[in-house]
């Protein structure tokens, strides 16, 4: 598979690309670093199933600071700012308990490495940035779709570092990360069923559908 220094390289390459040509094609440019940086999240996500000590630290480390600034950000100016570390603090550990919880439920792998997890992190996101952070639709669920871009990229790089060319082999690994279902039948209903559950819940699909068809035409 590829190290974490790849996914992260490929990602923020792939990502930047990609938030340019979206942000210069709907005149939308002050929005484009929030794309590329939600790319770049996206593409070291999958991994928060790792089982090795360091990788887990690292996004431990980043994803509980980005999480927990998210939700301080919200009340920067409304409340003291005593409230605001608290807050601050209480999110960075509710995270921290979050990623305890997957360590123990979660394999590497598993089905956190698979199409339908990706589709599940664009909804979740673009329901968060529209919900919580009041982002229009349009941006909320282009927003998501970068996560869901960095995510599919990681993927398939996984996939990539699976095939050996110069010797001419294919590792065990391969199809283990660019899967749309796994042996375990009841994780994939569990899968497939959430991910249902949050697309019902999306608001005014038509505009997803709108943005979709909008991203094919960059």
């Amino acid at each position: 598979m590829a190290n974490f220094a790849t996914h992260l390289n490929v990602s923020a390459f792939i990502s930047g690309v990609s938030a340019v040509s979206v942000g210069y094609a709907l005149n939308d440019t002050k929005n484009a670093v929030i794309y590329f940086f939600a790319g770049i999240a996206g593409g070291i996500l999958p991994d928060i199933d790792h089982d090795k000590s360091t990788p887990l630290r690292i996004l431990q480390f980043f994803f509980s600071n980005l999480v927990a600034f998210l939700v301080t950000f919200r009340f920067i100016g409304k409340i003291p700012i005593g409230n605001i570390l608290l807050i601050w603090l209480m999110s960075y550990v509710f995270m921290s308990f979050v990623f305890y919880i997957l360590k123990k439920i979660t394999k590497h792998r598993g089905m956190i490495h698979s199409v339908p997890s990706a589709f599940i992190f664009w909804f979740l996101t673009s329901l968060s940035a529209y919900k919580f952070f009041s982002c229009s639709l349009q941006k909320s669920y282009l927003i998501g779709f970068f996560v869901f871009l960095g995510f599919i990229t990681h993927l398939v790089l996984d996939e990539i570092y699976s095939v050996d060319i110069t010797g001419k082999k294919i590792k065990k690994s391969f199809g283990s990360a660019l899967k749309v279902c796994s042996k375990d039948k009841a994780v994939n209903l569990l899968v497939y069923s959430v991910l249902f559950l949050i697309f019902i819940f999306l608001p005014q699909k038509e505009i997803l559908f709108e943005v979709i068809k909008g991203i094919g035409n960059v």
